[in-house]
């Protein structure tokens, strides 16, 4: 009787281990498409305090292309100036702002510290008196400047300037954020041939999901994903890029 317990134990173990593994060779087989996806909220979680609005949106732009640059003052003397879309791409030297008053552990970056003439809802009343604004005190800096006695020749690229252009890229469904506000340098050569235009970067850091690898969920609890046992979902990883801010003219 013993021996029949014996040989019962070692069929169901056996049983056990041979479905253990073929669960775990299913799971292995399984390509990116079988992974669940991430939601959008989980995503801006990780993504925190690395996002920022100045650079980075999760929505396409309405406009992909942004003022003109000189590598001077921006072509019209307001180099800081906002398209009243998104916050300006560029910032004074003595530049200081708190975001938010909510404590810092309390804010969803994605969502609170985001251009609020974006943010849901979106009344188009507001968003065109936003730009009739802009477009207001841009005419009236432009008045000034002629006012002054401002040549109509001033504010036309020099020899050692190179020109440039932002535009926001679509890196693709990979990333998240998906778009990144950046200067294109409009011209390679500077300072009458001699030269060569060079783009000067910093960096962020975004996610980018690494097609077909998958992680099972109990990896994610710590972000609060809940799955059933097994699951798989879609491996996201930092990634850091270089974001232009200017066109230097310089030698080879």
């Amino acid at each position: 009787m013993q021996g029949l317990l014996v040989v019962l134990l070692i069929l169901i173990t056996v049983g056990v281990e041979t479905s253990e593994e073929r669960t775990l060779d299913y799971l292995a087989k399984r390509t990116g498409k079988d992974c669940v996806q991430l939601p959008e909220p989980i995503l801006s979680d990780i993504l925190g305090p690395a996002f920022n609005s100045r650079y980075m949106s999760i929505d396409k732009p309405p406009v992909m292309e942004d003022e003109a640059l000189d590598g001077g003052d921006g072509g019209n003397g307001k180099r800081g100036a906002s398209n009243g879309l998104y916050p300006s791409f560029y910032v004074e030297e003595d530049h200081v702002e708190e975001v938010g008053h909510d404590p810092a552990w309390a804010v969803n970056h994605a969502r609170d510290t985001a251009n609020p003439v974006l943010k849901p809802p979106r009344f188009k009343r507001d968003v065109f008196n936003t730009l009739l604004n802009d477009m207001s005190r841009e005419s009236r800096s432009g008045r000034s400047h002629r006012g002054r006695g401002a040549s109509k020749n001033q504010f036309s690229t020099r020899p050692w300037e190179c020109e440039g252009k932002i535009r926001w890229l679509d890196l693709g469904v990979e990333y998240f954020p998906r778009y990144l506000r950046t200067v294109e340098c409009a011209k390679t050569r500077c300072w009458y041939g001699h030269y060569q235009c060079v783009a000067r970067s910093f960096t962020v850091k975004i996610l980018r999901r690494r097609t077909g690898e998958c992680v099972p969920s109990g990896q994610l609890k710590n972000i609060g994903v809940e799955g059933l046992p097994g699951e798989l979902r879609e491996l996201w990883v930092w990634e850091e890029r270089a974001v232009n801010f200017c066109c230097d003219c310089a030698a080879q």
